[in-house]
């Protein structure tokens, strides 16, 4: 029989914790909920270093949701800066499509309920994928004492209604000449529009080919890019009150026979109201206070380098030319980055915010 001393002290070391056992490291802080309509989504790390960095969400079509924050590639993202101790939001917008007005909002009712709820950041950064990144752009200029730096990647930073106009409905009203009843009106999307034009593009590849080095891209990248043109510029005309875009005046160059097609092009007027909405939701004034590091991939069949590097013209007006830096990654795709060239990226703005140390533009590694 074993003493009841013994006993007690058997019972002792058994409940002392091992000390070569390793314990679960300190969960992430996780909420998510609503703010007027708007889904959002915070995480804090365990070792949060009281900074914070807001994302924008890229077009996501009207009526459908953005990717969830719990999909393998938003989870291998958001770790780039909670790795780095930095605490992650995101707000989902209260509703989807070209929804920039409705994205600065809900962005900054977001951060500011996570400066009431959890204490004032002590450095904060704004970042956002395609039209994320101009949305980011649009929310550095307008709340320059909130932030420390913003980095838009893969995003069009000059005015919407030139992107809009130039790069989106131009691509479909021309393509529509050279290749009759494949787009019809650019404002009446159809979900066969990228059947036709692949189709189209096999019916006539010399033709097709002429048509996409006009416009930058491959000829296996026209059927997904003139496929989600379309609902955009649909969309756009239903949230804009109208049609926005006009090309009464545009002279088309660059297509063969350019002769012909400014002769068979349709012209469309635009509705003054309409394009005033487009320009304010958002037109860059360059009037910038805080360091802005952009990143794009070589080859992005949507969002073109010059639609990125477009921010040099209001910089340079506004005199803040030296905040502004473009890097470019060799890649296919849009926003085709991987984790550890985003983190790259946002350690050269880190460097940049806060010892002033302005990175190189250029090629990024």
């Amino acid at each position: 029989m074993v003493p009841r001393r013994l006993c007690l002290v058997l019972a002792l070391i058994a409940w002392i914790p091992r000390l070569d056992a390793q314990a679960p490291p300190p969960a992430n802080r996780v909420e998510a909920g609503a703010i007027n309509g708007a889904l959002f989504y915070i995480e804090i790390p365990a070792q949060w270093n009281k900074g914070l960095v807001m994302y924008t969400h890229g077009y996501t079509i009207a009526g459908s949701r953005p990717p969830a924050q719990d999909s393998a590639r938003m989870k291998a993202f958001r770790d780039v800066f909670l790795s780095r101790g930095f605490a992650f939001a995101a707000s989902d917008y209260s509703v989807q499509g070209w929804a920039v007005k409705e994205a600065i909002e809900d962005t900054e009712a977001l951060r500011r309920y996570f400066a009431a709820k959890y204490g004032a950041p002590s450095e904060t950064y704004i970042t956002g994928h395609s039209m994320g990144g101009h949305i980011t752009m649009a929310i550095i200029e307008r709340y320059p004492d909130v932030y420390q730096g913003a980095m838009p990647m893969c995003g069009p930073l000059g005015a919407a209604i030139d992107f809009l106009s130039t790069g989106v409905f131009d691509m479909l009203v021309t393509f529509e000449a050279l290749f009759p009843g494949t787009i019809g009106s650019p404002y009446e999307p159809s979900p066969e529009t990228a059947a036709k034009v692949k189709a189209a593009v096999a019916a006539d590849p010399a033709r097709a080919a002429r048509y996409a080095q006009r416009f930058g891209r491959t000829i296996e990248q026209l059927p997904g890019a003139l496929g989600l043109f379309h609902a955009v510029i649909g969309e756009v005309k239903e949230r804009a009150g109208g049609e926005p875009f006009d090309n009464r005046n545009r002279i088309y160059m660059g297509f063969g026979d350019d002769v012909v097609l400014n002769r068979t092009v349709k012209r469309y007027t635009a509705s003054a109201a309409a394009r005033e909405y487009v320009r304010q939701y958002a037109t860059p004034t360059g009037r910038i206070s805080d360091p802005m590091l952009t990143i794009h991939t070589t080859s992005d069949n949507l969002v073109l380098g010059n639609d990125v590097t477009a921010y040099e013209v209001p910089a340079a007006i506004a005199g803040t030319s030296d905040r502004f830096v473009a890097r470019f990654i060799e890649a296919n795709g849009h926003c085709n980055f991987a984790p550890a060239q985003v983190g790259t990226a946002f350690d050269a703005l880190l460097g940049w915010a806060r010892d002033g140390k302005r990175p190189a533009a250029g090629e990024q590694k």
